[in-house]
């Protein structure tokens, strides 16, 4: 009964995960397949298109937008506004470049995470076996690890990219936009954890391994 209870957890994980994976492959197919025939469709059919790019608000090194406040002055506030705000510039365009290196970042970042939850689903599928401390898990969870923190490079240096080059041609906006911030601090302290937890996942390895030798 306790061997049931235990490993119905696990097989609800693998079904969600299975059931990720398999959304994460349509959506690589899907993405790679509009972004490969948009010009045939566009040709076809004369409408544009949702071209999308991580951006900030304000200009400079450091990105503020102002906040106009009625009464200010009444409150003794002198001025206001939100720094390092960032939002989403959503283009309908018929510009397939545009649409290309928007989507792109997206397809990328799909396959990354497809790999990892593909990963994931091996190392559940070991512990439904029953096999927790091996090398094939502590291999998977290292990848895993490196995986995630390779995603949130690509997927930055990507999406930077993209703003980069329709910020470049879009010269005056209001209001007024810049880059995005080109990585997330949490993403990659995620991906150490993970490294850390491989690190873990090995030194059990090597105490079952120690254990057998003794008995």
């Amino acid at each position: 009964m306790s061997t049931t209870k235990n490993q119905r957890l696990p097989r609800i994980v693998k079904t969600v995960l299975d059931f990720i994976f398999g959304l994460l492959v349509i959506a690589c197919a899907l993405i790679a397949l509009f972004i490969a025939f948009s010009p045939l469709i566009r040709m076809g059919i004369d409408i544009p298109f949702t071209s999308s790019v991580p951006v900030a608000f304000g200009s400079g090194g450091e990105p503020q937008f102002e906040v106009v406040i009625a009464g200010a002055e009444a409150h003794g506030i002198r001025a206001a506004f939100v720094n390092e705000a960032q939002g989403t510039l959503r283009l309908e365009t018929t510009n397939w470049y545009f649409i290309f290196i928007s989507n792109f970042a997206k397809l990328l970042t799909s396959i990354g995470l497809a790999y990892v939850v593909y990963l994931l689903r091996a190392v559940m599928q070991n512990l439904l076996q029953g096999e927790v401390f091996t090398q094939d898990n502590v291999a998977r969870i290292r990848r895993i690890g490196y995986a995630v923190l390779i995603v949130a490079f690509v997927r930055a240096a990507a999406e930077y990219l993209a703003a980069y080059e329709i910020l470049k041609q879009l010269t005056i906006t209001r209001p007024a936009l810049s880059l995005p911030s080109p990585f997330e601090a949490e993403v990659i302290l995620a991906s150490l954890l993970i490294l850390v937890l491989a690190q873990v996942w090995s030194y059990g390895l090597d105490l079952e391994r120690e254990k057998a030798l003794t008995i």
